[in-house]
């Protein structure tokens, strides 16, 4: 169970990612790149859950929502912003942009647009992991629309037939979305059901969490790693979040607006459309309760520590505006076909 100052970290973790996302937001309102993208807000006690118990040997492969995971993980906010900006001093350049976002030295080599593309990746570390003997396991995090590609299927299977230390983790935000009340998937090419009785019909072990709850998430998560270190068998986390409001439309929409830490404590400035969101199920409102509620940290700490993240991203966000973009004499780089 995380002690008071693991908390601390992931409620630090978890602002420092929705304060990343709101400017995500901005940026793209301001056109300052184009194409789609997607935003990880409401979902951030997973990420930070999930992130807080890996090591530098186990590798990490994400989504199309994926800033949330490399926030969590490390990676500097001034490079990750410049990167979705296709800037040169951008993790990978610019040329990665928001869906292809990622970090080697930070454990997470790849992350895809395609739906269930990097789930197989992390079967791959998970078999590289184990021939070496390193001791390192793979993540898989993707979302519970995954299971309408075969590739999710086969790589389930084999994992479990091959005894891979992977742990794969559907971050299922259906719950309460598409007239989904039960956990159910929003998917039309999979019968009515929980995702999770597929890898369980393949043998899998498997759990359920509550993904807006990043105390139990990081504990259900810790526990796990360590058996997975220790077996080689892999195994299968749902963690069932709370789709965010703005998550509604074809593009993100701010319309819970700026969240506002001090509705962890003054409920009474609650009103609204979304008051039953800020209430129930804002994962940061909720960890910020519980910390206060707890006696772990007061009114004034959590708001100091967000003072401190706002200004963290406040220079990331100079520095990615600052960056120039790529020079175009670079465009080759890192091209190996055809090349001598």
């Amino acid at each position: 169970m995380p002690d008071k100052e693991n908390l601390l970290e992931l409620f630090r973790k978890m602002i420092l990612i929705r304060r990343f996302e709101e400017t995500v937001y901005e940026f793209h309102q301001q056109k300052l790149f184009g194409g789609h993208y997607h935003l990880y807000i409401g979902q951030e006690a997973t990420g930070a859950g999930v992130m807080a118990s890996l090591v530098d040997d186990d590798r990490i492969f994400s989504t199309h929502r994926n800033h949330g995971h490399l926030i969590a993980r490390g990676i500097n906010p001034k490079n990750a912003l410049a990167e979705i900006l296709n800037r040169a001093g951008g993790t990978n350049g610019g040329r990665g942009g928001t869906f292809h976002l990622a970090d080697a030295s930070a454990g997470m080599p790849h992350t895809s647009a395609l739906v269930g593309g990097s789930v197989p990746l992390a079967a791959g570390a998970g078999f590289a992991a184990k021939l070496r003997k390193s001791g390192g396991i793979g993540v898989s995090m993707f979302g519970d629309g995954c299971f309408e590609e075969g590739v999710v299927f086969e790589t389930l299977n084999l994992a479990r037939m091959w005894d891979l230390p992977v742990i794969f983790v559907c971050e299922n935000n259906t719950p309460g979305a598409i007239l989904k009340s039960d956990g159910g998937n929003n998917t039309s090419n999979l019968p009515e059901g929980r995702v999770i009785q597929i890898p369980k019909a393949l043998g899998m072990e498997c759990h359920e969490v509550d993904g807006g709850d990043a105390k139990a998430v990081n504990t259900l998560f810790a526990d796990c790693a360590s058996r997975v270190r220790e077996t080689n068998q892999p195994i299968f986390i749902e963690a069932l979040t709370e789709r965010w409001p703005g998550n509604y439309f074809s593009f993100p929409s701010m319309v819970t607006g700026i969240t506002k830490v001090s509705m962890a404590w003054d409920t009474g400035s609650i009103r609204g459309e979304y008051e039953d969101w800020f209430r129930n199920h804002d994962p940061v409102l909720r960890l910020a309760r519980h910390l206060i509620v707890s006696g772990i940290a007061t009114f004034g700490d959590i708001a100091g520590i967000d003072v401190e993240t706002t200004e963290i991203i406040a220079d990331a966000r100079d520095f990615a505006l600052s960056s120039p973009l790529p020079d175009s004499g670079s465009v080759y780089a890192h091209v190996t076909a055809g090349r001598s």
